[in-house]
Formats: structure tokens, C-alpha cells, sequence
């Protein structure tokens, strides 16, 4: 089974365990198996396919940006065999995307950045062809809108976390090439190998952004538990700290009190973080409660926490209804994503969103309607209503 021995570094790093958890124990309990790699085998094993895979790199950086594309083509397809979506550069809303950039690049005298949003699939033996997918529609269609060569970049996990089903060869080559090509993180280790590392990522991704480039990504960043463990319970904790009077000690101290935290404490799974700042402790007991660590529910977890830490009743109905809302959607609303593009990228070069959502009957893979931000006009909350009328 699937063991995250990552050493705990006191960071919000250590909030990844609690999805790692969650997947331990949810692989021991269905029996699943998964490829053996101990510490031993990575030692040997792990280094020369490392090397593959930057070769790999080093020469799809060679070759001409049209053959990389028909290359990164060929390899999808074959991935998402023998099923395939075919992908139509004529399709209505890929002709309106590309007009809007024309026009945005008119207005602004600045060619836009084009980033693919995508839904991520269930992984599934039946449904698991769509991941693959959707990312080939995403890179083709950045490709149409651009107008001319370019090498699109994906934003993709690259840790033992997000590669557990893979081998340990496999993941290796896989880990050094998206690292190398395109824009790999790695979750579970703040070095992570340099370009790996996770807090290296924001950085190399509005770099690429703000000098005009091509990227895709899934909005859910992963499964859907996943998901709203890492980003809507996270990104809720905080919208609880910025409506709490309290002050960070006096927040520590209320939650060391209340009956259902101390409950949760004195029971919680020992390999469960147990972070001293307030803030990531408070974000550690949501996302607990979010993948059903925390002996309640999260609904019962998220009302404490509001009277924990002593919001205003009148603003707790709208809070607990607006968790609630993330909680039930297999791709959050990712508001504290889009304010980062608001605030990193959009006053430095317009950005024109191109979403792809997924159908499972029959399955499919559907573009919806591109938009655009022009220098600083939009923020994270109407980005976030956008994306909850499109990835419904």
C-alpha cells in the first residue's frame, strides 16, 4: 500500500498528509494494491530513470515546437487507448477563443496568455481515458487559439503521492521529464529537487505567464476528495481567520478549549499533523473533518471552528452554506488561485481562460466558453462564480 514516510518539516507542507492519509487508509480498506518502492529500490532504481527522463526533456526542447506537440499528441492518445475523444479545432467555442485573443491583443497591444483550465475524471478502469483526454484536447486547443507554433506546459504533480499506481521506473521517468518540460511540483518535500520544489512553482508559473506562454492545468487539482481537502476546506479556513476578531493566541487558546477540537486532538490519528501556528491548525482540523479524519462531521467540524474562533453570528450562515457548497462540487471554485493570477499576473499581461469540462454519459470531452482579463480588471470571487457555472 501507498505509505507517505515524507519527513514533517513544520511548514504547510505538513497539511498534505492529511490527503495522504486519507489515501492509506482508503487503499487498506478496498484491498487495492499498489507497486512496491522501498527506500532501497528508489536508491537504485530511481536515479537512472531520472536520467531517461531528462533526456527525454533535453530533446523534446530540440526538436521543433510543431513535432513536440504532435509528439505529446501521439503519447495521449496512446495513453487514453484504445478509447479516444477526436478533438475539432472547428468546434464554435475554440473559433470564439481565438477571435477574443485577437481582439485582446488589439486592445492591449499585448499578446494574452492562454491558460486551459480542464475537470479531472473520475480515475476509474471505465472513465480514467478522459484525464488523458482532456489534457490533449487542452494543449491541441491552446495550440488552434495561439495561431502559430508553441509549446503549451502543463501543470502537473510529480510526488510518490500522485504517482502511487505508477512503478517506481515509471514514475521516475515521468518525475524528471514534466519537471524539466513542463511545470512538475512535488507536493510532499519543500526541496523537491529544484525546479520540484512546490514553493518554486508559483514563481515559474506566472514567469511563464507573464512572459505570454501557453499552460494547462486541472482547476481540481486532482480527484475530487482531493480536492476538497487541499482547496476548499484550506481555502475556507482562511475566510474564517479574516472574519475572526481574534487574535492568534487568543485563537490557539479557544481552540485548545472547545469539547469538539480537544476531542479531535486527544484522538486524532497519530500520523496526522499537528501544526503549533493557529492558522494551520485550524486548517489541519478542517481538512480532517473535509476527508472524514476527525471523528465528526464537517459540518459539525466547520460550526466549531466558526464559534471557536468567535466569528460574528450573523456571518456564520453564509460561511457554513458557502463550505458546504464547495464541499459538494467535484471542482472547487479555487478563489485564492485566481486572486494570485489577479494580482501576479494580470497587471503584467492579459490572460484568456480556455475551460474543458468532461462528460461521463456518454463520455466526452467539451470546451466551454473562453474569457479574458485585461490588466487587473477582474478579481478571485467573479473568477470564482465563473468556474461554478462552468464546471458543474
Amino acid at each position: 500500500m501507498y505509505v507517505d514516510a515524507t519527513p514533517r518539516t513544520g511548514t504547510a507542507q505538513d497539511l498534505m498528509r492529511v490527503v495522504t492519509r486519507a489515501r492509506e487508509i482508503e487503499t487498506a480498506r478496498s484491498g487495492e494494491r499498489l507497486p512496491f518502492k522501498s527506500v532501497a529500490r528508489r536508491r537504485w532504481v530511481e536515479p537512472p530513470a531520472r536520467l531517461l527522463g531528462m533526456a527525454i526533456a533535453g530533446l523534446a526542447a530540440l526538436a521543433p515546437a510543431e513535432a513536440a506537440l504532435a509528439w505529446h499528441d501521439f503519447l495521449y492518445r496512446r495513453l487514453a487507448a484504445p478509447r479516444h475523444v477526436p478533438f475539432d479545432a472547428a468546434r464554435p467555442e475554440i473559433i470564439r477563443a481565438k477571435e477574443l485573443a485577437r481582439r485582446v491583443e488589439a486592445e492591449t497591444g499585448a499578446s494574452p496568455a492562454l491558460l486551459a483550465l480542464v475537470s479531472h475524471a473520475p480515475v476509474s478502469e471505465e472513465l480514467g481515458f478522459l484525464n488523458f483526454e482532456l489534457v490533449r484536447h487542452a494543449t491541441l486547443a491552446l495550440r488552434a487559439v495561439r495561431g502559430r507554433s508553441c509549446r503549451p506546459r502543463l501543470l502537473v504533480a510529480v510526488d510518490s503521492f500522485a504517482l502511487d499506481t505508477a512503478s517506481l521506473f515509471e514514475e521516475g521517468v515521468y518525475a524528471a521529464y514534466m519537471s524539466a518540460s513542463h511545470l512538475g511540483f512535488d507536493r510532499l518535500s519543500l526541496g523537491g529537487g529544484g525546479l520540484r520544489a512546490w514553493p518554486a512553482l508559483p514563481w515559474r508559473f506566472s514567469r511563464l505567464l507573464c512572459a505570454g506562454g501557453e499552460a494547462a492545468l486541472a482547476l481540481a487539482g486532482g480527484v475530487p476528495g482531493t480536492a476538497r481537502v487541499l482547496y476548499a476546506a484550506r481555502e475556507w479556513a482562511r475566510a474564517v481567520r479574516g472574519a475572526s476578531p481574534l487574535r492568534p493566541a487568543e485563537a490557539r487558546a479557544r481552540l485548545g478549549s472547545h469539547p469538539t477540537f480537544r476531542r479531535f486532538f486527544e484522538n486524532a490519528d497519530p500520523a496526522l499533523p499537528r501544526p503549533s501556528r493557529p492558522g494551520l491548525l485550524l486548517e489541519a482540523w478542517l481538512m480532517a473533518g473535509a476527508a472524514g479524519l476527525a471523528g465528526a462531521a464537517p459540518r459539525e467540524v466547520a460550526a466549531a471552528a466558526l464559534e471557536c474562533l468567535a466569528v460574528p453570528g450573523k456571518e456564520r450562515p453564509a460561511l457554513l452554506a458557502d463550505l458546504e457548497k464547495d464541499l459538494a462540487r467535484e471542482t472547487p471554485r479555487r478563489r485564492r488561485f485566481f486572486r494570485f493570477l489577479a494580482g501576479r499576473v494580470a497587471p503584467r499581461r492579459p490572460i484568456v481562460f480556455l475551460p474543458f469540462v468532461h462528460r461521463v454519459d456518454p463520455p466526452s470531452v467539451e470546451p466551454r466558453e473562453a474569457w479574458a482579463w485585461r490588466q487587473g480588471e477582474d478579481g478571485g470571487e467573479r473568477a470564482g462564480r465563473l468556474v461554478e457555472e462552468v464546471f458543474t
